[in-house]
């Protein structure tokens, strides 16, 4: 196959060719990660973890696949976007199995971390081929198709984990996903052209110290809650850390020939505005999606499979603003779209703050919906109008640092939404646990209503995990007022965007 340039031109046949195959790439990663949310009940108990144990094993992949992104542009220009496409996938189908093989939390949280970083080229890669196979007044209609590939995982994964973890269990997440790696790696084999490669130096102080402050800030804010924050000497250390790591990275990027970040890049304004809101996005997308199976299946008891089903009607609300979203995105303001969904966001979770333990499905259902079209809305737009002003020389970089700074607010997002929630629930513990008491008239009406005595051992047990789940449902009311807050506080960014010309 010989080299071609990587704006082609295309044939419509070439065009869909190459579509077909990297969809199912980005499928790879959106099944994976959706997948893994739903079944992290199942594998708490299975595995002995506490809360804030288990986010490890979102946060690890999700770190992990930040610090593998900041290599994609290097390697991509070194080696060909092809070469490092293959070895993406490849890299996610070996270690799905790994993982699937786990004995135990730490060892499932290393092949994540392995995962994570193998297949951080998967989604930067596929968006600048989609962008450079289309022309720039198709490039709504790519974002929108090229999304389809990542909202199928959020519609199907959800449904496809918990029947797998019902009744096969969760290890069979994993392996669900080596038939999808085996089938494209041979599609992206066959069809996706070969672009020429250029020695390109890797500025290893910029890229090191960028390593660096991302993995010891998202170790601070993992381990923060566990060791009370900065009376722990660990804890001041990683932020040390973190601090000095960032301050090399900004100073060498000002003062270097050729920094690993390049400038250039923040010299557009729509790119710099884009890459705030995908922060935004990060954040609000995957820390919803971490705590909505949680509150199903700890506050409302539902079990795994109601759960999915319940999760994958999100996905259902963005596929649903996908399939208009590329339309509206080459015909409407982009700042009005974005601004539309992040109201759809902002909205629902507020909404979602009045719920109960006794909360009904049809409210449920209907408010993830709405939440998931906010997301599907300003997914595509985001997408377009972040590159619609960008050179095409600078597409893959952009799409690594874009891919980057969405990974960096998920786990960020992650960390702080499981911090609120284990601290509020032993705050608020506290707090209920003082009404506890014979003198408090509503608790001799519930003793009375219900037929506990509060004078046995059963009786103070059951108050005890009465207690227990109203400060664990308040823990979550506080996330959900959390998410809303990231959501309006974004708001005014939206109109520094500008009509790409």
């Amino acid at each position: 196959m010989s080299f071609v340039p990587a704006s082609g031109p295309y044939s419509r046949a070439q065009r869909i060719a190459i579509t077909v195959p990297v969809l199912m790439a980005s499928l790879l990663h959106a099944i994976n990660m959706s997948t893994a949310y739903v079944a992290l009940p199942n594998i708490q108990g299975n595995l002995s973890a506490t809360p804030d144990q288990i986010s490890w094993i979102i946060t690890a992949f999700v770190v992990a696949s930040a610090i593998g992104t900041v290599l994609t542009g290097w390697l991509s220009a070194r080696l060909g976007r092809r070469f490092v496409f293959l070895g993406a996938i490849l890299g996610f189908t070996v270690t799905s199995a790994l993982a699937s093989s786990a004995g135990s939390l730490e060892s499932l949280v290393f092949h994540r971390v392995l995962q994570g970083f193998v297949s951080a080229p998967l989604l930067p890669i596929s968006q600048s081929i989609m962008l450079d196979t289309y022309p720039r007044h198709k490039h709504g209609f790519a974002m929108s198709i090229w999304s389809m590939g990542m909202i199928l995982g959020p519609v199907v994964g959800p449904t496809l984990g918990a029947f797998l973890t019902e009744w096969y269990g969760w290890r069979y997440l994993f392996l669900a996903n080596i038939p999808f790696g085996v089938v494209a790696f041979v599609a992206i084999f066959a069809v996706l052209p070969r672009v020429a490669g250029e020695r390109r130096p890797l500025d290893w102080v910029g890229v090191t110290a960028l390593i660096v402050a991302v993995g010891a800030l998202q170790l601070m804010l993992d381990r923060g809650e566990g060791e009370n924050w900065f009376e722990s000497s660990e804890v001041v250390i990683e932020a040390a850390a973190a601090a000095i790591a960032f301050y090399v990275l900004i100073v060498h990027s000002l003062t270097a020939d050729k920094p690993y970040i390049n400038l250039s890049l923040f010299r557009d304004r729509n790119y710099v505005v884009g890459l705030s809101l995908i922060f935004v996005f990060g954040v609000a997308v995957f820390s919803s999606l971490f705590i909505l199976p949680l509150f199903l299946q700890n506050v409302q008891n539902y079990p795994v499979i109601a759960a999915g089903w319940v999760v994958s009607s999100r996905g259902l609300g963005t596929m649903a603003a996908m399939l208009v979203a590329g339309y509206l995105t080459d015909r409407l303001p982009a700042k009005y779209l974005i601004l539309t969904g992040l109201a759809c966001v902002g909205v629902s979770n507020l909404l979602m703050t009045d719920w109960t333990a006794q909360v009904g499905l049809t409210e449920v259902v209907w408010l993830t919906v709405i939440n998931g079209f906010g997301m599907g809305l300003m997914w595509v737009t985001l997408t377009v109008v972040t590159f619609s002003t960008l050179t095409p020389q600078l597409r893959v970089e952009g799409a690594a640092l874009f891919s980057l700074i969405r990974a960096i607010g998920a786990s960020m997002g992650t960390s702080v939404i499981v911090s609120i929630m284990v601290r509020s629930a032993q705050v608020n513990y506290m707090q209920l646990r003082e009404h506890v008491q014979d003198f408090n008239p509503n608790l001799r009406a519930y003793e009375l209503s219900t037929g506990i005595d509060p004078h046995s051992a059963g009786g103070l047990m059951a108050l005890r995990n009465l207690v227990g789940a109203e400060a664990l449902l308040i823990a979550f009311l506080n996330d959900f007022v959390f998410l809303f807050v990231i959501a309006a506080a974004a708001a005014p960014l939206v109109f520094l965007l500008r009509r790409a010309r």
